[in-house]
């Protein structure tokens, strides 16, 4: 493995975590109550306690956000 390999994946690191924080972020200020009835009520300091992990699944919650479907939180 050289540097070029390790650029490459850094680069590729931050991007993915770059797009998984604004995703986050939109389902922080809107899309969460879409996913989970319960959470409208959340309070604004706990839907920050989620950001973290939204973050990281971005792409389960992306496609939760556009179809509406998925597994069933429970």
């Amino acid at each position: 493995m050289n540097e070029a390999h390790v650029i490459a994946g850094l680069t590729g690191l931050g991007a993915y975590l770059a797009l998984g924080l604004v995703i986050g972020l939109a389902c922080v200020f809107g899309g969460v109550g879409r996913i989970d009835p319960a959470a409208k009520t959340m309070p604004f300091r706990a839907r920050l306690l989620i950001l973290p992990g939204l973050a990281a699944f971005w792409p389960l919650i992306l496609i939760r956000l556009i179809s509406g479907k998925g597994p069933p939180l429970q």
